[in-house]
This record gives C-alpha cells, structure tokens and sequence, in this order.
C-alpha cells in the first residue's frame, strides 16, 4: 500500500515516523468521531513540528471524473482533505498534508512537494544525486499503487 511505502521512505531521513496516528479523540458527548490520519511524520516541513498525511488514491478514468482534467480533480480532493483535517492537526500543534495521487501515478501538488523533500533528504542521506533517489522513490510509490488499484476502482465505481 502507498502509505507503507511513504511510511518506509520517510523513516530513512526521519526518527519520528507513526502510522495511523490519531489526530483527534472521539467525543461521544458531542457526537464527534476520531479523526485518524494515514501516516505522521516529525520534521518535515518545520524542525520538531509534526505533520499528518491522509493518503488518498483516485481513479481519474472513472466516470465521475472523466469529463474534469486531472489536476482540476487532484486539487479538489487535496483541497476537501484540507478542510477535513487541518483544523484538527493546529489544534495539536501540528500540521497536515494531503498526499492524492491517481491510480496512473499523478500526483497533486502538495503530493509532489513532499516527494520532492523526501527525495533531497534521503539523498542526502544515501550520499546519492537527487535525481537517482527520486527515480528510487517513484518507482517505491509505483509500484505500491497497483495493490490499491483494484479496491479503488471498485469503490469508485460503485461495484
């Protein structure tokens, strides 16, 4: 799954590396529910600041999309992410991230910064080119999205 990869590339450079963190506790009382992330990774865009990341693979081809451009539909779905969680992740000092990617392997723009980071850091810790590791760090997010395909395309499509 993609948030093992992202999970296991992004232990290389950082310590601090949590899946499936709770962000938000339930509050029976006032009928709010938990609020999980997929992943929570510590120094990522601010020294000693953790940051959620909720991972979420979408079909682009599927009729409810097909007639919206690809990024037009990435950017909505990071932008309803947003909506979602970072309320939640200020409250606890922390930021969020979404990481929306295509079943094809596009990714949205918050998505492609993250990678683009890890990719620099974890070049700088493999003493290797940036270019080498990002194409390192690609294929890992490529290869993980065809495990999720499957139930993607069956949900999205209602089967």
């Amino acid at each position: 799954m993609i948030m093992d990869a992202l999970g296991d590339l992004a232990s290389i450079p950082y310590k601090e590396v949590l899946r499936e963190p709770v962000i938000r506790e339930p509050n029976v009382q006032n009928n709010v529910p938990a609020l999980v992330a997929d992943l929570s990774v510590r120094g990522v865009w601010q020294s000693q600041t953790t940051t959620f990341f909720d991972v979420r693979v979408v079909d682009s081809d599927a009729s409810s999309y097909v007639q919206r451009d690809v990024n037009a539909v990435l950017s909505s779905i990071e932008h309803f992410k947003k909506q979602k969680y970072s309320q939640a992740a200020e409250c606890v000092h922390a930021s969020f991230t979404p990481f929306v990617v295509t079943a094809d392997g596009a990714l949205g723009v918050e998505g492609k910064a993250f990678m683009r980071l890890l990719s620099e850091k974890i070049a700088a810790t493999w003493h290797k080119s940036n270019s080498e590791v990002m194409g390192y760090v690609r294929a890992r997010l490529m290869f993980a999205i065809p495990s999720c395909y499957k139930f993607v395309h069956s949900w999205e499509s209602g089967a």
